[in-house]
């Protein structure tokens, strides 16, 4: 990084645990200034004019953002403390920019914490991101190599690497061997096999058999809803690849009928007579809608019918996702077969959402349960418990409502069985959509 170049911008995200930490938070930021970054935090502000804007601002304008990572940042990050609101509003942020931006998420959100114990209060959408521990009193504004931990930080966000390649070299030709007169002297073995224990089958649990019938909605002018019939069971719900999908928990759910694919545009607007999607086509999935709209789509879709639709409970989006299999997909764990079911890991600008049901359907009927548009569900956004439950819904209050299944932008990892974002139900992303769910209890 030159002096003549624009210094990059840095936004500091952390939570006002006590004075002493807002104290380091700025005593970072002053260094960071010092060192040539252009850096924002709020205590640079006097009361902020409408703060949630300035705030939106700052994260999107950065070209890094510090998120400095304690128990109380976590909790309200990921929604599990409410009060007060502001890092669960720069969490929403940073959970839309984490999933429009797969190429460079890694070079932007940075985790920073000041002691090892920190560590594990990381937020899982964060955790597989490079991260810096710091010491804070050891931080010289004169010199960032004080130390390797500041070195690391200041390299990192001037882009300046620790190696440097060296030119690739010239292949030469080397002559061939007589491999028989190397080893003519030699007395060559041949050892003896190695037998192997035969590979134990795994045997997948059976899946449970349909008891009651699939069936199609008239909603007039030739629009179809196609619903699949999902049998009452119950599966292991979660995961222990990220925090916020442990602990794996025992769920037990009634039959419901759930959409054969995500909601069209036609089908919304049959119902709501309006449009707000970025890309248009009549089986292209709606998106561009917040929960709530999506909610209300369910109200007047009810009233229409006379049957009762809403959205899925996350826990039934999962079961109705995995068809019975235990692995990270539908299909199993063979991440390359993923794009046989998926959409997904397209460019963001240059892509866009797919007619539904032109990818193979699970084992239950069910297309586009990975990829194309994420799906809002009913629940707010909570930790797991650990006790096994029947027809769960959730935790009763919240700030953000649980969205599933990736998009046509994620990378396969959004796109598992069990992982797990949350949105705000007023935000309308341009790749958020749903699917509906019709209780026949």
């Amino acid at each position: 990084m030159s002096n003549s170049e624009t210094p990059p911008k840095v936004f500091i995200s952390y939570s006002h645990d006590s004075s002493e930490h807002a104290a380091r938070v700025l005593k970072l930021s002053d260094v960071l200034c010092a060192w040539g970054f252009d850096c924002h935090i709020d205590q640079y502000e006097l009361a902020p004019a409408n703060w949630h804007t300035w705030m939106q601002s700052r994260i999107k304008e950065a070209d890094f953002v510090l998120v400095v990572c304690t128990e109380i940042y976590c909790r309200r990050f990921e929604g599990r403390e409410t009060k007060p609101t502001g890092v669960g509003w720069e969490g929403g942020i940073i959970t839309t920019e984490l999933y429009q931006r797969q190429q460079d998420k890694a070079a932007k959100f940075i985790p920073v914490v000041f002691s090892a114990e920190d560590h594990e209060h990381i937020p899982a959408l964060l955790q597989p991101t490079h991260r810096h521990q710091i010491n804070i009193e050891t931080l010289d504004d004169q010199n960032p190599r004080v130390n390797q931990s500041s070195e690391n930080l200041y390299r990192h966000l001037a882009g300046m690497p620790r190696a440097v390649k060296p030119p690739i070299g010239r292949i030469v030709e080397l002559p061939p061997v007589n491999r028989r007169e190397v080893f003519e002297k030699e007395k060559i073995k041949t050892p003896s096999p190695i037998i192997q224990p035969p590979t134990p089958k795994i045997v997948e649990p059976p899946k449970p058999k349909l008891i009651h019938q699939n069936f199609t909605e008239n909603l007039g002018n030739g629009v179809k809803l196609e619903m699949i019939a999902i049998p009452g069971g119950s599966f292991q719900m979660g995961s222990d690849e990220y925090d916020n999908e442990k602990p794996i928990h025992r769920v037990t759910l009634s039959p419901f009928h759930i959409g054969k694919f995500q909601v069209t545009q036609a089908q919304w607007e049959a119902v709501m007579k309006n449009n707000p999607s970025r890309f248009n086509g009549d089986t292209l999935p709606i998106e561009t809608v917040s929960w709530n709209e999506a909610v209300e789509f369910c109200k007047k879709l009810s009233k229409k019918t006379g049957k009762v639709y809403r959205l899925p409970t996350e826990a039934e989006w999962e079961y109705a996702c995995r068809a019975g299999s235990t692995g990270k997909y539908c299909f199993g764990d063979d991440e390359s077969k993923l794009k046989d079911y998926a959409w997904f890991g397209e460019d963001w600008q240059k892509g866009s959402t797919h007619p539904v049901g032109e990818k193979l359907p699970n084992d239950w009927g069910l297309h586009d349960m990975h990829g194309n548009v994420w799906e809002w569900c009913e629940d707010w956004y909570g930790s797991y418990s650990p006790e096994s439950t029947t027809d769960p819904s959730g935790p009763s209050t919240g700030s953000n409502r649980v969205i599933r299944g990736g998009g046509w932008v994620n990378n396969a990892v959004n796109c598992r069985s069990a992982f797990r974002l949350y949105d705000t139900p007023v935000h309308r992303g341009g790749n958020l959509g749903f699917r509906l769910v019709r209780i026949d209890r």
